[in-house]
């Protein structure tokens, strides 16, 4: 190739030099370093020491959108709403547009770098010096127009592994936002059932406190007519207090929870966003399953983390091209006259080629020192690989478990208000009958309250473990995202 620079400096052509250019980027076809190879599935039978609870049947894979299993309209609309204005959803669409913008960026240095200039110099050369126009005149002022063409060939694959790293960084770019999604619709699914167990619970305590009262009430009349002693107007007194004392946090609860929902959903927190009563969120038919050795490629968070250990590790080949020669050729054509007019002709054309190679012989150790630097890197975003696979069997490991205990005790809370309500049945037609008096007919109901209470306390909870599973298992991410897409 140097023998080809050295014929057009004797007399070759431009095209000459695009010829050389070209064979100067074949040799660019190998990269030095490792070459990457994605993590193997880990080697993992179960996700938990026991048989894996799975509460029903389920489905082979998650849907994209998942959350439409709970046959609620209104958090179908919430998290689509969500996931098209939440800020977070914007700052990841940018951050991928940013980071492939800089994969296009680095991509360009595989071909020549053209620049144009154009320059005017007024200048007197005196009586000294020679003037460097034909007229030897010497004021004069100089205008050069020149097209300068650069390039420095990827012998090595330096620019090659650069690329190759800025690539797996979209890509992590692009799954984090996957990832994000994912996180979003199940905060605010998490969200949306919480708002219905808290309306709920609030409208069972409210008519436990008409109860309270009525039963308040029933206590002082007696008390007047000399019935009942004060012990037992305190101890009534006591349960209306202790009643009335539930309500207040769980109106707070519920307003933090709305004003939550509105934020996910892009929204401040004055904004409508519709009653629970609307759609209620129903348990789905079917839970999601998945095998160990699919969770990795199944979460969005564990494919980010894979691509930001491939990041790291091209940055070794990155390291080691810098250490070996580069090679750059660079041709310039110009055009130098006195004046505009004609600056163009054959006799104002000035053209240089140059040709050169440099490499390192003495860096103290900086070199070196940076690729030692780049595998300490791909080492530490291995590790972090490794532990984003673990929290994610963790993930997995915990909500099995949730969905195990907690629907044992969503059975049991169910149960409690069935007898409950079968006692308050009973307890009625006795006092319809006159054989119960009112004071046992109340408590009968508030018992009964206390049991739904339980009961849609328990329900929210294996509702919530149902969404921790979908998001655990990788909320049925779809790997096509693309730059400007919701």
């Amino acid at each position: 190739m140097l023998d080809s620079l050295f014929r057009i400096r004797r007399g070759g052509s431009l095209s000459t030099l695009a010829g050389c250019l070209l064979g100067a980027g074949l040799l660019s076809a190998c990269a030095v370093g490792p070459d990457y190879h994605a993590p193997k599935a880990p080697e993992v039978s179960a996700f938990t020491r026991q048989a894996e609870p799975m509460a029903t049947a389920g489905t082979a894979d998650i849907r994209p959108d998942w959350w439409t299993a709970y046959g609620s309209p209104r958090l179908d609309g919430l998290v689509q709403r969500a996931l098209q204005r939440n800020p977070g959803i914007d700052a990841g669409l940018a951050n991928l547009r940013q980071a492939q913008e800089l994969v296009t960026a680095q991509r360009g240095l595989f071909f020549p770098q053209v620049q144009a200039g154009y320059s005017a110099n007024r200048q007197n050369s005196g009586q000294v010096l020679a003037s460097p126009l034909a007229s030897n005149a010497s004021l004069f002022t100089l205008n050069t127009a020149q097209l300068s063409v650069g390039f420095v060939p990827d012998v090595f694959g330096g620019n090659q592994r650069q690329v190759e790293s800025l690539q797996a960084g979209a890509d992590s770019q692009r799954l984090q936002l996957e990832a994000l999604r994912v996180t979003l619709a199940s905060n605010v699914a998490t969200a949306v059932v919480q708002e219905q167990m808290l309306v709920e619970q609030i409208a069972v305590l409210e008519e436990a406190l008409q109860l309270a009262q009525q039963q308040l009430a029933h206590t002082r009349g007696l008390k007047a007519q000399g019935y009942a002693s004060g012990l037992d107007l305190a101890q009534q007194e006591s349960v209306y207090a202790q009643t009335a004392a539930q309500l207040p946090p769980l109106r707070k609860q519920l307003e933090q929870t709305r004003n939550l929902l509105a934020v996910l959903c892009g929204e401040f927190p004055a904004a409508d966003l519709g009653t629970v009563q609307q759609a209620p969120v129903r348990l789905p038919a079917e839970l999601p399953q998945a095998l160990p050795s699919q969770l990795v490629s199944r979460r969005p968070d564990v494919q980010a983390a894979a691509a930001q250990y491939h990041a790291a590790y091209a940055q070794i080949g990155v390291a080691t091209a810098n250490m070996l020669p580069q090679l750059s050729l660079t041709a310039n054509l110009a055009y130098s006259g006195g004046g505009l007019g004609g600056l163009l002709s054959a006799g104002n054309k000035a053209w240089g080629l140059l040709g050169g190679v440099s490499a390192p012989l003495f860096s103290a150790g900086t070199l070196s020192a940076r690729k030692r630097a780049a595998e300490a890197g791909a080492e530490a975003a291995q590790a972090q690989y490794q532990g984003v696979v673990l929290t994610a069997f963790q993930n997995v490991a915990d909500t099995l478990a949730a969905l195990q205990h907690d629907g044992q005790a969503l059975t049991v809370a169910r149960d409690a208000e069935a007898a409950a309500q079968n006692l308050l049945r009973l307890t009625r037609q006795q006092f319809d009958q006159g054989y119960v008096a009112q004071p046992q007919w109340l408590s009968t109901r508030q018992a009964w309250l206390q049991a739904r209470l339980a009961h849609l306390a328990a329900q929210a909870v294996y509702l919530g473990d149902t969404v921790a599973l979908h998001q655990a298992l990788g909320g049925g991410w779809r790997d096509d995202t693309r730059v400007g897409s919701r």
